[in-house]
């Protein structure tokens, strides 16, 4: 009788992955978070965060010169209660990173300039934080609804055909699914 409560609890706890050996966790997902920002005149501004979206492949390829960019769409909505919501504006907002050897810098491209990092740890910082301006048709009404849409996915399109098919396997396949946050009208 004690060997088949022993078996039956082996079997229980193997089945929700609590032995030791048998996780059921993957790596981390990539994901949007802190989705917030204003809405005023004729432009939105949407600040949030991309998390999990480094692996370690991608940091050490990094490190060894090879460029990663990071495509983004932020879209801005007005929203109406049990209804269709209206398009305002949308954005697609493109930031990349390379190290220079030469130099001994990391080189953040955004559509808005270029800026000098000293290190990877200010690279990554700054590849993950945004700030993004959104030109959005109409004015915004004070007490209504509105909302960012943000997704972001890894642009495999600048390497080069051997660099794709070797760096880039499942491991680097990075989007994110659409996160959501309410804007605030001043």
């Amino acid at each position: 009788m004690t060997a088949v409560r022993v078996l039956i609890a082996f079997f229980t706890l193997s089945l929700l992955g609590l032995l030791p050996g048998s996780s059921l966790a993957g790596p981390p997902v990539p994901r949007i978070s802190e989705v917030s920002g204003t809405i005023h005149g004729g432009e939105a501004r949407v600040h949030f965060t991309l998390q999990n979206a480094f692996t370690p492949e991608m940091v050490e390829a990094m490190k060894s010169g090879i460029e990663i960019t990071f495509k983004t769409t932020v879209e801005v909505e007005r929203v109406y209660r049990n209804w269709f919501n209206r398009p305002m504006g949308q954005v697609q907002y493109t930031r990349s990173v390379r190290y220079d050897a030469l130099s001994r810098v990391y080189r953040l491209h955004r559509d808005d300039g270029d800026e000098l990092l000293p290190d990877i740890l200010a690279a990554l910082d700054r590849m993950t934080r945004f700030e993004v301006v959104v030109p959005v048709s109409g004015d915004a009404e004070k007490g209504k609804s509105y909302r960012a849409r943000v997704r972001a996915r890894l642009d495999k399109v600048g390497l080069s055909e051997p660099l794709r098919s070797i760096f880039f396997s499942s491991l680097w396949d990075v989007e994110t699914d659409w996160a959501r946050g309410n804007l605030k009208t001043p």
